[in-house]
């Protein structure tokens, strides 16, 4: 048996030297401040070893100050064992209390020199113990000396501390603080009482590591979450992560795609700027050629327009000259409208027949005034002249009658040679007109053909051939290219997955070549682990087995019992109750000569060295372990690393290929409707040349018409002009005829007048004659009738004299001027046909050459603009390549590509390119920081969410890519979900492992209850009782509810998928409200680091002293009076003692334990009584003190304290009495 048997005071609180044995009751009296409390603090700082739970009041001097004010201070504790006493000697070093253990019973020379002076120098004190005896280094640290007393040494380095412990328990912690309660009248606490059963039950730490499951579920809200977005759909049945996926994805593959793009692009403008540097020189020379040609048509045109200035001013000169003319013939002819010129000429016409006239009338009257000798002579030649007269004007008139005639067929042969010279102008001038129009026909015929022809053409032309067959070839290149990339992508994929599969069948094999050499090492480890058991159940067992007997009892028990008794049935064995007996050399009975056998029997020393050997073998075997483990992570890790370059270049190329082969379609779709709309272009072109030549042929068949229609008015109007000549020729005659006939008309009735005239004379000279013959004289009324006459003759005669001048005049002018003017006015209109057709041929050929400039003038600006978009396009290149926006230092252009674009063009695509690059860069980082806004910065994918520089967010899209194209968010789902369901299993193995322990603790708590009533000495106290109830920790029911819940669900918890969406989802949904309410409570309870087996249940006790009942409470701060309190609590106490140290005895041996009680006397001597046979019942002692004694016979040892005259306490032994040992 193993106890604490006296603690020795060495010039330690006060106490200059003392010697107090622990071997039984212990009763310290003395007055108040003697050092009864002292003494008792340092028996408990053995059990304890804690300066702050000794109960020491805060104003008074510190642990170390009190006990230990010297260099040769000491507290020495002599421990009992079975085979013999050790000490434990507590001493300051550097401020600071340690211990050593030494393997021998206290020898007090040791320590105190024959002056009785105590040693300061640890030096001599070894020198005194000597060599042979074991002394530990010194225990610097409490609890690793708490470990050594209390025996927990399972520990390497704790082996050579393993005879100094007086029990062997791992989960020892309780009782220190059970007698420390008892010592310090602590309150009771279910709490302690029911972690004191638990511990007592096993040495195995039976709990539920929460910082386990912290670390492993601490991310599961954020894992659960995180992968749950990439499967959560909103209201209109789409998953927003993956569609913000999609689009980074979409985006980085565009902005790649237009990265080569830009690349290419450079390399076309390089092809592109060289083709233009060597067509512009002969683009200038084909302009050249154009100028050239345009000057002379230009030229041409110039000398066309001069000519026709010269004729037309011609000719508008002579119309003017013409037209200035008939102007003078209107106002002559007005002039003499005016003056009657019809009737002077007409007056003045018969001026010779009035002079014939009056020369006959003055003759007549001469005739009649003279006198005649004949009257009838007279009249008779009055009658003969009359007669004569008439005969003679008759010739006369008969003679202007022939004249007249004459004339009239002189004008007529003018008439007609006029007439002939009139149709001859008529037919020259209408044959021009004619011709022209002919001419004009035929252009237009020409012109027709040309139409036509063109028409014809337009129908087979095709004006944007080029850039169609561009975009057909495009298309089909498109197309083409798409197969291409399709299949490359494949292939790619192929290559991706052959590589995966290489390195997956490559990493199986190595982990299979590691975990083959790990097994072997593990078949090693679990051989020694199986050894290690064995012998660790064969020493657990050697305490009051067979073996530790004979070692006591027999010596060389190796060489007889030990070669024949079986190791683990007899020599281990622990209930055969061993006695020694005089027949040494026999074994029942019977003498057997064991020389014969060779058999070597361990000792437990020995195998104590063996299992050390073993584990060390062990944790070799975990090294290798580990090692092996380490080299396996570190090969496949660079076996990972090697196909992960290879496959990371290959899905490079292939999301180049995919970003390439994502433009396709909209390109494809753009070639089309480039195609469509040059087709479209082409029909318009077609219908707007058809329709434009159409109308052109219709303005071609108008104006055509309309020549023909002219040639058919000219040649009407030529034979309208050749009748209206002939018309005017035929009414000249006419009118000269009519003319004559007038003439031979008024000729005749001036004859016929004269006639009558000349009658009427004679019938006036016979008259006379008669007269005259009658004898009546001359006739005067004749004569007066002759004067009258003669004088209207003669006035009619001045007047034609005044006249005359006028009709000269008008005779003048009428054939200077009116007989002139129908040919006159047959001047002005060939003068104005004339210049009419001049207009026309000036017309046809200034449209041919203007047509001809036209066509010069496009060719030229064709050629203008090519060279000014050659030229144009190299400035633009020259500006693009100067701006560092576009084309920043860092840019290396190499190469060539070749293309039909200009350097305007690409120049334009290449910053469209780039700007959008830069606008697709600001929507692309947008749409990264969108789809990462759904995940923090610890998320489950580890995504990078701190992104800095451009390439950062490209490696992001990068890796999205590929977390996207290898589907590694249904890797993570399902390893997200087989942890988490392994954490439900593992919970529940774990909480059922708890759960399993309730019996026990049902039981231990009914053996206390059952003890007490058993063994109850208080009289006082009629009850102490323990009940367990659920328990009420809301964490635990948690985890109890997720045991019935995976109980529930144990045979399909293998297929549970916390995020499918199938029939399983209730059940889905109890395991992810479970783990989350279990997070929860984790990070709620931070500093809750395990789920004790205390948590599985709720302790209430009850007590009841006399008349006074607590009721079932968890915690007491006192009950009844100041005795009761303190007797209640200490038989508690014991009693949680006696728990451990019972179960601790059957696997240890029995030892004995202290509690102190100070302040005793506050008991009644029945209740001291009784509690001291309450606790040596279960072999528990206990040091008490009080200022007087009290039943001297129920303690085995009371000791005196009292204050010399230097205040040295003094510690007398009053009584020994060893009645208790009966």
């Amino acid at each position: 048996m193993r106890y604490l048997n006296k603690i020795i005071f060495l010039n330690s609180a006060h106490i200059p030297y003392a010697e107090v044995k622990l071997d039984g009751n212990v009763h310290f009296i003395g007055t108040q401040g003697v050092g009864k409390s002292t003494l008792l603090r340092a028996i408990l700082f053995f059990y304890n070893a804690d300066k702050l739970r000794l109960g020491i009041p805060k104003e008074k001097k510190s642990f170390d100050a009190f006990y230990f004010p010297y260099a040769n201070s000491y507290i020495i504790y002599e421990v009992m064992r079975e085979n013999g006493a050790y000490c434990v000697v507590a001493a300051k070093s550097q401020g600071r209390v340690f211990f050593r253990f030494i393997d021998a019973p206290f020898q007090q020379d040791w320590f105190i020199d024959e002056h009785n002076v105590v040693h300061s120098e640890w030096g001599r004190i070894r020198e005194h113990i000597g060599s042979k005896i074991q002394i530990t280094a010194q225990v610097t640290s409490y609890e690793m000396y708490r470990d050594i007393i209390f025996g927990n040494n399972r520990k390497h380095e704790m082996i050579p501390y393993r005879k100094f412990a007086i029990v062997e328990s791992a989960k020892y912690q309780n009782i220190p603080r059970t007698i420390q309660n008892v010592f310090l009248n602590s309150k009771l606490d279910a709490d302690f009482i029911k972690d004191t059963i638990i511990r007592s039950m096993s040495d195995e730490d039976i709990s539920v590591d929460l910082d386990f499951y912290r670390s492993q579920i601490k991310e599961f809200e954020q894992e659960y979450r995180d992968v749950m977005l990439w499967f959560t759909k909103n209201k209109n049945g789409e998953v927003p992560v993956r569609k913000m996926a999609e689009k980074v994805m979409n985006a980085y593959r565009d902005l790649i795609y237009t990265q080569k793009q830009i690349g290419e692009g450079r390399a076309e403008l390089n092809f592109a700027e060289k083709q233009a540097l060597h067509e512009i020189p002969l683009v200038k020379e084909e302009q050249a050629k154009a100028e050239t040609e345009r000057e002379r048509l230009l030229r041409l045109m110039g000398e066309l327009q001069q000519k026709y200035t010269n004729e037309r001013d011609g000719l508008i000169r002579d119309i003017g000259i013409i037209n200035d003319l008939l102007k003078k013939i209107r106002e002559k002819r007005l002039h003499y409208e005016q003056m009657q010129i019809e009737e002077i000429i007409k007056r003045v016409s018969c001026e010779e027949l009035l002079i014939q006239e009056l020369e006959q009338v003055r003759n007549m009257k001469s005739e009649l005034t003279r006198a005649y000798e004949d009257v009838l002579s007279k009249y008779r030649l009055l009658f003969e002249k009359l007669e004569a007269d008439f005969r003679t004007f008759e010739n006369s008139q008969q003679a202007r009658i022939n004249a007249r005639n004459a004339e009239i067929a002189g004008k007529q042969e003018e008439l007609m040679q006029q007439l002939r010279v009139e149709e001859e102008k008529v037919r020259a001038t209408q044959e021009e007109k004619v011709q022209t129009v002919d001419n004009r026909i035929r252009q237009l015929r020409d012109e027709q053909a040309q139409c036509n022809l063109k028409l014809q053409k337009v129908k087979y032309e095709h004006p944007h051939q080029k850039e169609m067959s561009d975009c057909e070839d495009g298309i089909n290149e498109l197309r083409k290219k798409d197969k291409e990339l399709e299949l490359g992508i494949r292939q790619q994929q192929g290559e991706i997955k052959q590589l995966r599969q290489e390195c997956e069948w490559k990493v199986k094999e190595l982990k299979w070549e590691f975990q083959t050499k790990m097994e072997t090492v593990r078949k090693e480890r679990s051989a020694i682990e199986e050894q290690l058991q064995t012998l660790d159940a064969l020493i657990e067992k050697r305490k009051g087995s067979l073996c530790e007997w004979l070692e006591k009892n027999k010596p060389d028990w190796q060489e007889t019992i030990g070669k024949v008794a079986d190791e683990e049935l007899v020599l281990y064995n622990n209930e055969l109750q061993p006695q020694l007996v005089n027949k040494e050399a026999t074994l029942f009975g019977v003498s057997l000569n064991l020389t014969a056998i060779e058999r070597s029997v361990r000792t437990p020393e020995e195998m104590k060295q063996e299992r050390d050997r073993q584990q060390a073998a062990r944790q070799l075997c975990t090294d290798r372990l580990t090692r092996l483990t380490e080299e396996e992570g570190e090969a496949v890790s660079s076996l990972e690393k090697k196909y992960s370059k290879q496959i990371h270049s290959i899905l490079e190329e292939q999301h180049l290929m995919e970003a390439e082969r994502m433009q396709i379609p909209a390109k494809l779709k753009n070639l089309q409707a480039d195609y469509a709309s040059w087709k479209t272009k082409e029909e318009e072109w077609k219908r707007g040349c058809t329709e434009e030549l159409q109308a052109q042929l219709n303005e071609i068949g108008h104006r055509l018409y309309v020549a023909e229609g002219e040639k058919e008015k000219h040649l009407a109007e030529r034979e309208k002009l050749l009748k209206a000549c002939r018309k005017v020729y035929n009414d000249s005659r006419t009118e000269l005829r009519k003319e004559l006939e007038e003439f031979v008309a008024s000729v005749q009735q001036e004859i016929e007048r004269m006639k009558q005239q000349t009658a009427e004379r004679k019938k006036e000279l016979k008259q006379a004659q008669e007269n005259e013959l009658n004898g009546k004289g001359a006739d005067t009324v004749t004569i007066r009738k002759y004067d009258d006459r003669l004088a209207e003759i003669n006035k009619e005669l001045d007047y034609i004299g005044k006249s005359r001048p006028q009709v000269l005049y008008y005779e003048k002018d009428k054939e200077e001027l009116f007989d002139k003017e129908p040919a006159t006015r047959s001047r002005k209109k060939e003068q104005d046909a004339k210049l009419v057709a001049l207009d026309e041929r000036f017309a046809l050929k200034k449209e041919k050459l203007q047509v001809q400039k036209k066509g010069a003038d496009e060719h030229l600006e064709r050629i203008g603009k090519e060279l000014h978009l050659l030229e144009d396009g190299l400035n633009k290149v020259d500006m693009f390549r100067k701006d560092e926006t576009f084309c920043p230092p860092s840019v290396t252009e190499i190469g060539e590509k070749p293309t039909r674009k200009n350097c305007d063009v690409i120049v334009e695509e290449l910053k469209s390119l780039i700007v959008s690059t830069i606008r697709k860069t600001e929507e692309f980082k947008k749409a990264v920081t969108q789809f990462n806004g759904n995940f923090s910065s610890k998320n489950t994918f580890h995504f990078r969410t701190e992104l800095v520089g451009e390439q950062d967010y490209y490696d992001f899209a990068s890796n999205l890519c590929e977390f996207a194209d290898n589907d590694k968010i249904s890797d993570y789902q399902k390893h997200i979900s087989e942890r988490y369901t392994d954490i439900i299993r593992r919970i529940s193995q774990e909480v059922g492992g708890l759960t399993r322990n309730e019996s026990e603790i049902h039981r231990t708590i009914k053996d206390i209850n059952d003890d007490f009533v058993k063994r109850n000495f208080a009289g006082v106290i009629k009850e102490i009782a323990l009940r367990p109830l659920q328990s009420s920790d809301k964490l635990m029911q948690l985890l109890l509810e997720i045991k019935r819940f995976s109980d529930e669900n144990q045979y399909n918890m293998g297929k549970v998928d916390l995020f499918s969406q199938d029939s399983r989802e209730d059940v889905n949904a109890v395991a992810v409200r479970h783990l989350l309410s279990f997070m929860k409570f984790l990070l709620d309870e931070p500093g809750r680091r395990r789920l004790a087996l205390a948590d599985t249940f709720k302790l209430e006790f009850r007590v009841k002293e006399n008349d006074n009942d607590t009721g079932w409470v968890e915690k007491i701060a006192n009950v009844g009076s100041d005795g009761t309190d303190i007797l209640v609590k200490a038989m508690v106490n014991i009693m949680l003692i006696n728990v451990f140290k019972e179960k601790a005895s059957r696997k240890f041996g029995d030892f004995k334990i202290h509690c102190m009680m100070d302040e005793i006397g506050k008991l009644h001597p029945n209740n001291v009584k009784g509690i001291l046979d309450f606790a040596n019942c279960r072999n528990i002692l206990l040091v008490n003190s009080s200022p007087t004694t009290y039943n001297v016979e129920d303690y085995r040892y009371t000791y005196l304290l009292s204050k010399d005259g230097r205040s040295n306490t003094q510690v007398v032994p009053l009584l020994t009495y060893n009645k208790i040992e009966k």
